[in-house]
Parts: C-alpha cells; structure tokens; sequence
C-alpha cells in the first residue's frame, strides 16, 4: 500500500488516507477516507490509470429539520 500511497501523496501534494483491497492480479479497489470515493485502479510501469468505475462510501450528509440538524450516513 505504501507505493500507491507516496505516488498519490506525491502527485496530490497532501497527506492522503487511503485503504485499498486487492481484486486481481492486476487490480486493486482504493478507497479515500476523507471522501469516501473508491476507484478500481491498475499500477503499470509505475502509472496509476483508473478503471472506469466508482461508487461512494460512507458518505455523510447534514440535513436541517425542524427539530435541529441531523447527520445522515449514507454506506
């Protein structure tokens, strides 16, 4: 993890928190823990290209009510 991790710090120029879950050989899932966006990527020859596929998780949502905010949690 710690390669795709400096290449994003890298590229990204902050600190990323990340988690990432090995599909295939050749793919991975890497999922952002501070915005919770996940993408299917491939490493070749050091580049990181994306698959085109990605879902949301855990995201949270802020909603006024009549009664006060509530935190909606989307995952």
């Amino acid at each position: 993890m710690s390669n795709i991790k400096n290449l994003l710090d890298d590229y990204l120029k902050k600190d990323t928190r990340l988690s990432e879950k090995q599909i295939d050989a050749d793919h991975k899932q890497v999922c952002d823990l501070d915005t919770g966006d996940c993408y299917t990527i491939r490493m070749k020859d050091g580049l990181i290209e994306r698959v085109d596929n990605t879902l949301k998780t855990n995201r949270t949502l802020k909603v006024e009510t009549p009664t006060g905010v509530k935190t909606l949690l989307n995952g």
